[in-house]
């Protein structure tokens, strides 16, 4: 087993900023970056024309919308702003390249140019007490357009707005809607015999959106992609024809993704892998036991044991009832349930988070748990296992070191590659350009996670993830 951290090497093209103001004798930076970046891309930002040892700072700005009560039981959405910033030097050429600088000041002090995306804050946050004069003016209407605005001391000398999540035109794409699959696939237009990657989604529930979006982004970074949708939550069904309830989900439908998959002539099902995403997760490691056409799977805050299934409710004289606990398993094998442990139902009282409720029926269940171990050393795929030790989910980090002794037990620890955050919770999974800010507050509980180091976190093992899949497929 080893552990690594990758870094994208991306490149960016210049264009003309707009001069705000600038003092004397100072030069008037320029911004290179693109007008807008596609999906799965990472957007890079770079400061030129600065005198040497300058010291700026860069701020960024995103509109997005988290939902509050309504204070009736309900949501309402809340347009809100974020705001990140980081006060870097110039090189000796009067640069800022955000892939290598360090921040000396900042919503954080990491490197990378996720580091402004991941890190913004709400307005009001504290750390934003000094730098909220760079947010006066600043109107975005889209959640896909930001601003970078570059100050000295406190006066703005250069804006930049921009685009992000685009949709590439140039990009193959297919909607798979049948009674057996659903799901979209994408891949890099003109591509021929690519690595493929099928993607599984968490408790979140599946869409044709959904699967659109993250199918998009893995074709970004080179791969034919088939994102299933596995069941839906009855808000977001639509027309699909996929279960509205995780209960006996058919393992069989990981092969039939596979055969839609070998029809298409951008993919090589000789090297497919699987990814996927907490409950996603827990269904690619037993997809990486059950097929040996399994080259590689990722599992995200994964699960190391089958676990009860949810989401059912019976509708009778107009009273919704919960099935009883031990009624079904999340997945089955021909037709039967795989062993797994209950998990009290759907109820959520007397616990301290879903963690805790997960963990107390391990326990609890004991003889069941040992059924339910998904028997990992079984499997010839490379594997990538992405966890947090305050996972307040379930115990990502414990399962991942489960998933990992087994494979080391039987001498194959050299097929696996684990990152495990000390601090990190069970927000993982995405690219690390989201601010989990926007609807996470600090918490003082020694089992919160840290939320800044989250943040890095997820930008450092989506760069990894990405690697060991080029690496190994």
């Amino acid at each position: 087993m080893r552990s690594f951290i990758a870094a994208a090497v991306l490149a960016a093209i210049t264009l003309q900023p707009v001069a705000l103001a600038a003092g004397p004798h100072r030069r008037d930076p320029v911004v290179v970056a693109r007008e807008a970046y596609v999906r799965g891309e990472t957007p890079l930002l770079k400061v030129e024309g600065l005198a040497p040892g300058e010291t700026v700072t860069l701020h960024l700005f995103r509109k997005l919308t988290r939902w509050v009560s309504d204070g009736s039981g309900g949501w309402r959405p809340e347009p809100t702003l974020m705001h990140a910033w980081g006060r870097h030097r110039a090189d000796a050429a009067g640069a800022i390249d955000l892939q290598t600088s360090v921040p000396e000041a900042g919503s954080s002090l990491a490197v990378g140019p996720r580091t402004l995306f991941w890190s913004g804050r709400r307005q009001g946050d504290p750390l934003l007490a000094d730098q909220a004069f760079a947010s006066e003016g600043v109107d975005l209407t889209s959640e896909t357009t930001l601003m970078l605005r570059i100050t000295r001391g406190h006066e703005v000398v250069v804006e930049r707005i921009f685009g992000v999540d685009r949709v590439r035109a140039a990009m193959t794409r297919v909607d798979v809607v049948t009674p057996g699959l659903v799901g979209a696939f994408a891949a890099p237009a003109g591509g021929s015999a690519l690595p493929t990657l099928i993607h599984l989604h968490g408790s979140e529930g599946g869409s044709l959106d959904k699967a659109r979006d993250v199918a998009a982004r893995y074709a970004e970074q080179g791969f034919a992609v088939l994102a299933v949708a596995y069941f839906a939550w009855p808000y977001e069904i639509g027309d699909l024809t996929v279960p509205t309830a995780h209960e006996n989900i058919p393992v069989e439908l990981l092969d039939r993704a596979r055969l839609w998959l070998a029809d298409r002539p951008e993919a090589d099902v000789s090297r497919l892998g699987l990814v996927g995403n907490s409950k996603g997760a827990e269904f690619a490691m037993v997809g990486a036991v059950t097929y040996d056409w399994v080259k590689a799977a990722v599992g995200c805050v994964p699960s190391d044991v089958v676990w009860e299934g949810y989401g059912s409710a019976i509708f009778d004289g107009g009273a919704v009832k919960v099935p009883e606990p031990g009624t079904y398993s999340s997945w089955s094998w021909q037709g039967r349930p795989l062993a797994y442990i209950p998990t009290y139902g759907d109820r959520r009282d007397d616990f301290l988070d879903n963690t805790d409720r997960y963990d107390r029926a391990r326990a609890e269940f004991a003889s069941e748990a040992r059924a339910a171990r998904i028997p990992i050393e079984r499997t010839s795929a490379r594997l990538f296992l992405i966890g947090g030790d305050r996972d307040r989910t379930w115990s990502s980090g414990a399962m991942v070191r489960s998933l990992s002794n087994a494979m080391d037990a039987v001498g194959k620890g050299d097929l696996v590659e684990t990152f495990i955050s000390p601090t990190g919770g069970h927000f993982l999974c995405g690219e690390g350009l989201y601010p989990h800010r926007l609807w996470q507050v600090d918490d003082p509980s020694p089992f919160a996670p840290d939320i800044d180091a989250q943040g890095r976190a997820e930008a450092t093992a989506y760069e990894a993830k990405i690697a060991f899949l080029k690496r190994v497929l």
